[in-house]
């Protein structure tokens, strides 16, 4: 019998699809992007949803609550983000330990509370339960405009790829706590690794002004991400491993634990930088928002055909596809 182990979480994603296709003429959106956009009067809502699990997504050894209590709604607002949204409110389950002390979920709630007051979201419910290790889930409801929203399908042959600020640190940053500890050197790495900074407001304006044809954020690689957007458009592409930013940290300390200067940048996740595709003409525009911003924005590739399929480019001009795209449950 076929296993999970064989399919993958996105195996398993694509099959849920086909168990439970959508029959409400106003979801717009469902399984297969960031959020589920669903039509509410001049406005669109969307909704979206993240799992924390205790030993699987995170070690109390290296990451203390406030930061895990914030992160854990940091990589829901990255969804948003990816929309071109406006988040607005969040339910909150938690499953907890009986000996977890008092303090730790003190804290996990500042973290929360901190991220939540800086991008102006409330806490509107949830449910709590006894476990044996500690299961954070958040739902995140936003709202935008209909024609305003950024699908992963729309990427077009002839269409630039782009991504934003810098990648790899959050994955060095986790192979550094795991190696060394919290308290290690370089901090920087580390500080991307606990607390990610979702780019809402990169997102609101590619929507606003019409500059992104399609979008996703670096959550499981970019590798693996952009294969995501390929696959929703039905288009091929190219991505240049020499164009790939990687941060001056990144570059000092990668060499300790990859011997391939590229890996954890093309496949490392928990990024949550957005990856986009725009028309050539959007150029200009492009990287003037990213100075207005103060968000380096890159341009690291083409979307093709999809009969030329998905490749990386060295700098010597090679083609290869790596083994590993990046992160994938169950594989």
């Amino acid at each position: 019998m076929m296993d999970l182990r064989q399919i993958g979480e996105f195996g398993l994603i694509r099959k849920v699809k086909k168990w439970m296709p959508i029959r409400q003429r106003e979801v717009f959106q469902g399984i297969g992007d960031d959020v589920a956009v669903i039509k509410t009067g001049d406005k669109v809502l969307l909704a979206t949803t993240d799992i924390l699990i205790e030993g699987i997504h995170f070690k109390r050894s290296w990451i203390n609550p406030y930061h895990l209590g914030k992160k854990s709604l940091m990589v829901n607002l990255s969804d948003i983000a990816a929309m071109g949204g406006i988040p607005k409110y969040f339910l909150l389950s938690l499953g907890l330990p009986r000996n977890l002390p008092v303090s730790f979920v003190s804290h996990f709630y500042r973290g929360l509370r901190d991220g939540a007051k800086q991008f102006h979201v409330d806490l509107i419910g949830g449910d709590t339960s006894l476990s044996q290790k500690i299961v954070i889930n958040v739902c995140l409801l936003g709202e935008g405009k209909k024609n305003e929203i950024i699908y992963r399908n729309g990427a077009r042959v002839g269409d630039d790829l782009y991504v934003s600020g810098t990648l790899g640190d959050a994955a060095l940053g986790l192979k550094i706590l795991q190696d060394k500890g919290f308290r290690r050197k370089p901090k920087g790495l580390i500080e991307r690794q606990l607390s990610p900074c979702p780019r809402i407001r990169l997102g609101r304006l590619l929507s606003q002004r019409r500059l992104a044809n399609s979008m996703i954020d670096v959550s499981d690689g970019l590798l693996i991400d952009a294969t995501h957007l390929f696959e929703e458009s039905g288009v091929g592409g190219r991505i240049l491993e020499g164009c790939v930013p990687r941060s001056n940290l990144y570059r000092r300390y990668a060499a300790l634990y990859s011997k391939d200067p590229y890996q954890l940048a093309l496949c490392g996740g928990e990024d949550y930088e957005l990856l986009f595709s725009a028309p050539p003409d959007r150029k200009a525009r492009i990287l003037s928002l990213a100075i207005t911003l103060g968000i380096p924005i890159t341009g690291i590739g083409k979307i093709l055909p999809k009969k030329e399929g998905f490749r990386v480019i060295t700098k010597e001009g090679k083609e290869y596809l790596p083994d590993c795209l990046g992160f994938e449950h169950f594989r």
